[in-house]
């Protein structure tokens, strides 16, 4: 009896391997996007906790200065924050495509098992009723 193997196992151990690095990216784009948001958040915090107590004309200044650096950081973190959403939705997008590549190559080879396994119990019912066609003959000889 003879055992082949699944024609495109090289091909599915490659689509899995792409698939994992494909669910790496998306973690690292995740990730990213959270550490940029939290980022995002801890600005914000800090500027609506910053005194407007000015006393003077240099306080008065610095506060101004402090606040548009804040405005500026905040517009850099959200174009940032875009950015990574897009990487995220890319990364998300070409996940998905590894992972339905994955399941259809998965499905195949489930089907070849299933051939090969019930070749098998075709060929070993064959043998069976051989034997008993075998002893039956013994039988009335």
């Amino acid at each position: 009896m003879t055992r082949r193997s699944f024609s495109l196992a090289g091909l599915l151990r490659v689509r899995s391997i792409q698939e994992r690095a494909a669910a790496q990216e998306l973690s690292r784009a995740v990730i990213d996007a959270n550490q940029t948001a939290a980022r995002d958040r801890h600005v914000r915090a800090a500027l609506a906790a910053t005194d407007a107590d000015a006393v003077d004309v240099r306080a008065l200044a610095a506060l101004a200065a402090s606040r548009a650096a804040g405005r500026s950081m905040l517009t850099e973190l959200q174009a940032l924050n875009e950015l990574q959403q897009e990487a995220v939705r890319t990364a998300q997008t070409a996940h998905e495509s590894a992972r339905r590549e994955v399941r259809g190559l998965d499905r195949l080879a489930a089907a070849h098992r299933a051939r090969m396994r019930a070749e098998q119990l075709r060929l070993e019912q064959q043998e069976l009723d051989e034997i008993a066609l075998r002893r039956r003959a013994a039988e009335t000889a």
